[in-house]
């Protein structure tokens, strides 16, 4: 283990320990039930593509009644005045949401198609066609309601959105916590405040950017990571892979590493866990912050004053 100074509440007798008392007191997620479901947001996705929709739905008759596919819809593409919308929809309905589009055969970018076709050209316009027939785009149109569809879809890439909300709305809960314990140790006295998002040299072209750093006396004494995972991430692997020479950096400069972390991804990562402790001891989820953050701190630098 890195030369580190251990925060009173994160002695255990044994890594086992402190994974059974982690997982314990675990958070599972942090997203409200109102939130699981961005509503407001699909209704506006909703009306920014009702005309596409709308297009595609008639090129589905024409399609019924023996129309060919590439040319019908290369054709409409070449003449409606703005094809990004149709472009980008058909996208959206296929799962995809990215301006750029790759797979062995394609290295598309979305908004240059779209000028091209714009611009007239033909050939654009029947490869674009051509990619759709690939991807099995006339399947989602010969469907009874498109709209149906393209709300199914962005049901199901809340998925992605929640990930992103999770951990911001950690990081939010943890800033909050963070600015409470400063606020209370000034109360007492103590020459201490917050920075969020700094990269701290730790060596030799060497450099570690943190979610928050404590200062003391202007200098900075904890840094602080977050991260929260309702499915299992990398983070714990990292640690016991790579952390050992950033923890022995940090340390050389009077900065030890908290790391506040939490979520269900947890239950499946228990070794992980363990096997971080015992490299990263000082390591919190939510509730454990809310217990004894402040009190270790506290301690800390009562010691220091000595």
């Amino acid at each position: 283990m890195a030369n580190i100074t251990i925060l009173p509440s994160r002695f255990y007798p044994s890594a086992e320990d402190f994974v059974d008392d982690f997982l314990k007191t675990l958070t599972p997620s942090i997203i409200d039930r109102s939130h699981f479901i961005d509503w407001h947001s699909i209704e506006n996705k909703l009306k920014e593509f009702t005309e596409a929709l709308e297009f595609y739905k008639e090129l589905a008759y024409r399609l019924k009644d023996g129309a060919d596919f590439i040319k019908e819809l290369a054709d409409n593409c070449l003449a409606h005045d703005d094809p990004l919308i149709l472009i980008k929809c058909a996208f959206e309905l296929l799962g995809h949401t990215d301006n750029s589009f790759v797979t062995l055969q394609d290295d598309i970018d979305i908004l240059k198609l779209a000028r091209e076709i714009a611009n007239g050209n033909e050939n654009t316009a029947f490869y674009f066609a051509r990619t759709l027939r690939d991807l099995g785009f006339k399947k989602l149109l010969l469907r009874e309601d498109i709209e149906d569809i393209f709300l199914g879809v962005q049901i199901g890439l809340e998925t992605h959105r929640r990930k992103n909300l999770g951990g911001t709305i950690f990081q939010t809960m943890i800033k909050k916590l963070i600015n409470e314990i400063i606020n209370h140790l000034k109360v007492y006295g103590y020459d201490v405040d917050y920075k969020e998002e700094v990269t701290i040299n730790y060596g030799e072209g060497l450099r570690k950017k943190l979610d928050f750093i404590i200062l003391s006396r202007g200098t900075p004494r904890f840094g602080i990571e977050v991260n929260f995972y309702t499915v299992p991430g990398s983070k714990p692997t990292e640690i016991k892979r790579s952390y050992r020479n950033i923890l022995e950096g940090l340390s050389k400069q009077g900065i030890d590493l908290i790391w506040i972390t939490d979520g269900k991804g947890y239950t499946q990562m228990k070794k992980s866990l363990k096997d971080a402790y015992s490299l990263l001891p000082n390591i919190y989820n939510l509730k454990q912050v809310e217990a004894y953050l402040l009190a270790d701190i506290k301690a800390i630098f009562d010691n220091e004053k000595q």
